[in-house]
C-alpha cells in the first residue's frame, strides 16, 4: 500500500511508464561547475540531481518502466543542448559502472589472495601434521591451532566479500544500467 501511493506522486506516459521530471533554469546548473573547462560530456552531474534521480528510480522500483523528463526554459532549444545533456547524464552512469567494476576488481583480488593464502596455510598445516611424530609438543598443538584459527579468520573476508560487496556492485551496475537506458525526454517552456 504504501509502495503506491509513493508511485501516486509520479505522472505516466500514455504507454505507462512512470515520469521522472525535472525543471531548471538551465542546462549547466545540472552540472558541476568546477569542471566547466573539460568537454560538456564528460562532466560530473551536480550530487544532489544524481540524488533525486536516484531516489525516483529506487521509488520507482526494478518493474516498473520510466521515463527521465528534462523541462528546460525555450531559450536553450537547440539539438546541440539536448545533445549535450543527454550525453552528459549517460556518460557520468557509465562513469559510476567504471568506478563499480573497478571496485569489483578490487574486491575479486581481495577473495583470490585471501583464498589463496587459506589454501597455503592449510596445506602448511597438513604437511606438518604429516610429518610430526606421535609424541607431539604443546608447541606444535598450539602452532597448528593458530594456523587453523588464521584460516578462518582469512576465510571469512572470501564468504562476506562474495556474498554482500561483490553482489552490491552488481546491483549498482545494473541500477546504473537501467538509468543510462531509459528513454529521456525534454520539452521547453516559456520564460
Amino acid at each position: 500500500m504504501l509502495k503506491k501511493n509513493i508511485l501516486d506522486r509520479y505522472d505516466k506516459t500514455e504507454d505507462g511508464k512512470y515520469i521522472i521530471a525535472f525543471r531548471t533554469e538551465s542546462y549547466k546548473a545540472l552540472f558541476n561547475e568546477y569542471d566547466f573547462s573539460s568537454s560538456f560530456t564528460n562532466r560530473d552531474l551536480k550530487e544532489d540531481f544524481v540524488e533525486y534521480l536516484i531516489d525516483c528510480v529506487e521509488e520507482i522500483g526494478r518493474k516498473n518502466k520510466f521515463v527521465i523528463k528534462a523541462h528546460l526554459p525555450e531559450r536553450e532549444k537547440s539539438e546541440k543542448v539536448e545533445k549535450r545533456l543527454t550525453e552528459g547524464l549517460k556518460n557520468y552512469f557509465y562513469y559510476l559502472i567504471r568506478l563499480a567494476k573497478k571496485e569489483i576488481r578490487h574486491i575479486t583480488t581481495k577473495i583470490v589472495f585471501n583464498f589463496a593464502l587459506s589454501i597455503g596455510l592449510l596445506i602448511v598445516i597438513f604437511f606438518a601434521s604429516k610429518n610430526r611424530e606421535e609424541s607431539s609438543s604443546v608447541l606444535f598443538m598450539i602452532f597448528s591451532e593458530g594456523l587453523y584459527v588464521a584460516i578462518w579468520v582469512l576465510m571469512w573476508p572470501v564468504f562476506s566479500d562474495f556474498l554482500f560487496d561483490l553482489r552490491g556492485e552488481i546491483k549498482k551496475i545494473k541500477f546504473y544500467r537501467r538509468i543510462i537506458d531509459s528513454e529521456f525526454d525534454i520539452t521547453y517552456y516559456s520564460e
